[in-house]
């Protein structure tokens, strides 16, 4: 499974984020609230396909990776895998943000909600103001289905139990072979 360290762009160097990530926590906690918790309403619903191949379509489809969503939590407590942005164009008002979380190789919870376009309004977007979660949900869940991705929606409980369920019989698999 790779980490949002390991899904970042070419054109984004890592070390360069490294060294400027201090400076940018500091100016956006004077600014605003950089943190931020991702809620069940934001649940779009859960993927199926490697982390690589659903990024790429993402890619292809106009999304783009989005550099400030490192202080995403995650309401499972796992670490986000990737973060992209869709904007109409670059400077648009507002931009659908989709959080990728792999539990394993081969399945993915997708998270989303609208907000302002951090390019556009930086203040607004740091102070998390005009957040709609459900509304970003259902744009990806729209979005999902018209590219003929196929995903299922289940409840916190049920996907901690689907997911422990899935890596128990990929483990045994792997042992028994």
């Amino acid at each position: 499974m790779r980490t949002i360290v390991e899904t970042l762009q070419p054109d984004v160097p890592y070390r360069v984020r490294q060294r400027l990530g201090p400076w940018i926590t500091r100016l956006a906690r004077a600014l605003g609230q950089p943190e931020y918790r991702l809620r069940d309403t934001e649940y779009v619903g859960t993927v199926k396909q490697p982390l690589d191949e659903f990024t790429a379509a993402l890619k292809e489809h106009g999304f783009e990776w989005d550099p400030l969503a490192w202080y995403h939590v995650p309401p499972v407590g796992s670490e986000p895998n990737g973060s992209w942005a869709y904007r109409r164009g670059l400077l648009a008002d507002r931009q659908i943000h989709v959080i990728l979380i792999a539990h394993s190789a081969k399945y993915i919870d997708v998270f989303a909600h609208e907000e302002y376009n951090w390019l556009r309004h930086p203040i607004k977007h740091l102070r998390q103001v005009g957040i709609e979660r459900e509304v970003g949900s259902s744009k990806m869940q729209r979005w999902l289905e018209s590219h003929g991705v196929a995903f299922e929606v289940k409840s916190r409980p049920r996907r901690k139990v689907a997911n422990t369920l899935t890596d128990l019989y990929t483990h045994l698999g792997s042992t028994i072979e």
